[in-house]
């Protein structure tokens, strides 16, 4: 894990421990389709961060304004011709999906149905 999220951690080491909430912690998920995803959630200075590994990539997401659950979001992917994702949690059940336009809730599902795995 340090090697997968080395750049962010030495980010982090840089600040006072007081200000980095809660170490951070990986949960493996199960979709829709057998299709599997990790997250790995952290936060710094009270913002929440999750780093979702999915077809081989590390994708960043920072904390998204949301009605209900968590929403982690980038409006930039991994390359220009990649668009952002959206990473959404709600009652035990989360759903990755992509900007389709320059709107912050224009998107279009990727992974659905996606619950912890046992």
């Amino acid at each position: 894990m340090v090697a997968r999220f080395a750049g962010l951690l030495f980010c982090l080491s840089l600040v006072p421990a007081a200000a980095v909430a809660a170490p951070p912690e990986t949960v493996d998920y199960v979709c829709r389709g057998g299709k599997t995803i990790s997250a790995t959630y952290l936060s710094h200075r009270e913002v929440g961060f999750v780093v979702l590994r999915w077809n081989g990539r590390d994708h960043g997401l920072a904390e998204a304004p949301s009605a209900s659950g968590a929403r982690y979001a980038s409006m930039a992917g991994t390359t220009p011709e990649q668009p952002g994702l959206e990473w959404w949690e709600h009652k035990g059940e989360a759903t990755l999906s992509a900007f389709t336009g320059k709107d912050f809730f224009d998107t279009k599902p990727l992974l659905t149905e996606c619950r912890p795995r046992k």
